[in-house]
């Protein structure tokens, strides 16, 4: 007689299939924005070559590409978008570092040939005439058409008209020629204090460039324990490797680091300043 009883049957029940439609949709990802705003900022980093002040948006690029590529690592399966963020740290890069390098460049050039011209015009004011000095006060092309005494006569003829303006215009640099008269006293070239692009004037692209001078006295006869500064403002024009310098101005005596540019004329809308034609 069979003794066996029927056994259990266990019964596994297979996971739901998923729908075919399911199957193709794939799962919605968003964009990041920082991406986008990261791509943004890259691009307007190109108008640092015109102002450096865009320079900012260089900056942000990397920042905000960076912290979207850490929140898309942190959220895979929400956000999108980390060859956006490479992109506009590439660009912040790029744009960022090559204008820093170009204007640290530019700005050496610039304080290495004006160094040069400074010297020179310690060397003018202190064994030159005052026609020579005059000289120095045109730029390269206006000096080969006179000569120091042909300036000298100039001036003297423009003071005699006009003796009161042109006294007050020349006063510092007279003073300054008078002080370092003396054998015994020497004009001694410091440093530029600053040197950049003249935004106040148009037709072409001009620098500008202050010497700093020291007016070195024998100790015995100071007349004060106070070394005395002049200041040269220098403007040019890049031609070819080399600059054309003049003198714009001279200030003596002069606090060092206390030299403030004239302000950029304000425009009216038609290219022209205050009082402007």
């Amino acid at each position: 007689m069979p003794t066996d009883q029927p056994g259990h049957l266990i019964v596994e029940e297979a996971p739901p299939k998923a729908s075919p439609i399911e199957n193709e949709i794939p799962t919605y990802r968003a964009i990041s924005n920082r991406a986008v705003f990261s791509v943004i900022c890259g691009v307007l980093a190109a108008f640092s070559f015109a102002d450096l002040i865009f320079l900012v948006f260089a900056v942000l690029a990397l920042v905000l590409g960076v912290t979207a590529n850490l929140v898309i690592k942190r959220k895979p399966d929400l956000l999108t978008g980390r060859r956006l963020a490479n992109v506009g740290i590439a660009l912040g890069l790029v744009f960022g570092l090559t204008v820093i390098t170009y204007t640290v460049i530019q700005n050496f050039i610039l304080a290495r040939e004006a160094t040069k011209f400074a010297l020179t015009y310690a060397k003018v004011l202190k064994e030159g005439r005052l026609g020579d000095a005059l000289l120095l006060r045109d730029p390269q092309e206006a000096r080969e058409k006179k000569t120091a005494e042909e300036k000298e006569k100039e001036y003297e003829s423009m003071r005699t008209r006009e003796r009161m303006m042109i006294d007050q215009k020349m006063a510092p640099l007279l003073n300054l020629r008078k002080a370092i008269a003396r054998k015994d006293v020497d004009l001694h070239f410091v440093d530029i204090e600053t040197q950049g692009v003249d935004e106040n004037r148009a037709g072409g692209v001009y620098f500008y460039a202050t010497a700093l001078y020291e007016v070195e006295k024998p100790a015995a006869k100071e007349d004060s324990g106070r070394p005395q500064y002049a200041l040269a403002l220098f403007k040019g024009q890049q031609k070819g490797r080399h600059y054309d310098w003049w003198v714009e101005d001279v200030l003596f005596p002069y606090q060092p680091k206390s030299y403030r540019g004239a302000a950029k004329p304000v425009d009216d809308g038609h290219g022209h300043g205050p009082g402007g034609h």
